[in-house]
């Protein structure tokens, strides 16, 4: 079975600093068994971004676009799907880093072709916390993932965990992820009619534990940590590279934000909704 997958990323790159963890994220990954790139750049460095792209990886198998259409960031990724044969995609996160041999990327990319495993998120592993509710359920276990057929029935025996634990559930999907190609394609469908996020941002397509529109899929988890966030500890302290002294902090998460909320809103158009406060104001006092 080939273990062959395909690379999707739809990225705002806006910084040198977002442009340096992109490179050693890619770095970090890039010598695995992937037949082809999909990758639309958004953001003042685009070019910058495609010139470095362009640099490493063949033509054949390198597609990338400057999307950016009122349409939205969900309507702009599935532009990029057009004509990847691989069952399997790779959504790349630029600021996630992968600490393990990029070998074994591809033998997981083996065990979800040979198990039918539709989402399996790469990072935020949190010494396994992901794994415990799996205690609920009945569960397959191969070499580098443990899957389970996320039925009506098994989700309510989640939810029963997490009640009883009284532990928030996790998300059911996953932006930073290995996906099945119809299953990715089928949770674009369901997020053009989600509204809880600025629809030019991806925060959409992320399914929270109550979203069960995908239900049934089988869900795989990593048995063992793969991908790290940059600078993002994700609720546990101490988690992320920079906080473990692997990475340099060259810039803070927060002067980074900082600087992207400056440019855009995640709940909507802050800039747009001020003009039309002041306009409206105008026209009172006129």
């Amino acid at each position: 079975m080939s273990s062959e997958f395909s690379v999707v990323a739809n990225f705002y790159i806006d910084t040198e600093e977002r442009f340096l963890r992109l490179k050693d994220s890619y770095y970090s990954f890039s010598k695995s068994n992937i037949s082809n790139w999909k990758i639309n750049i958004r953001g003042e460095l685009k070019y910058e971004v495609e010139k470095f792209l362009r640099s490493q990886i063949k033509e054949r198998i390198l597609d990338i676009q400057f999307l950016e259409t009122k349409d939205g960031w969900i309507a702009d990724t599935e532009t990029l799907l057009k004509d990847i044969k691989d069952k399997i995609i790779f959504f790349w996160i630029e600021d996630h880093i992968c600490i393990q041999d990029y070998k074994i990327i591809n033998e997981l990319v083996n065990e979800m072709y040979l198990y039918k495993v539709d989402h399996m998120r790469y990072t935020f592993f949190h010494k396994g916390q992901i794994l415990k509710v799996l205690e609920s359920v009945d569960y397959n276990e191969k070499k580098l993932l443990k899957f389970i057929e996320l039925n009506n029935k098994n989700y309510e025996k989640f939810n029963r965990w997490y009640f009883n634990k009284k532990i928030t559930p996790d998300y059911l999907v996953s932006l930073c992820s290995f996906m099945n190609i119809d299953f990715f394609k089928k949770n674009l469908t369901v997020s053009k009619n989600k509204n809880k996020y600025n629809v030019m941002l991806p925060f959409n397509f992320e399914r929270s534990f109550q979203e069960t529109e995908l239900i049934p899929f089988t869900a795989g988890f990593l048995k063992k940590e793969l991908f790290v966030s940059i600078d993002d500890n994700h609720g546990q302290e101490g988690y992320c590279l920079i906080d473990r002294k692997l990475y340099p902090n060259r810039v803070s998460k927060k002067e980074l934000d900082a600087i992207r909320k400056t440019k855009t809103s995640i709940y909507g158009n802050k800039e747009g909704i001020l003009k039309k406060i002041f306009k409206r104001f105008q026209k009172i006092y006129k």
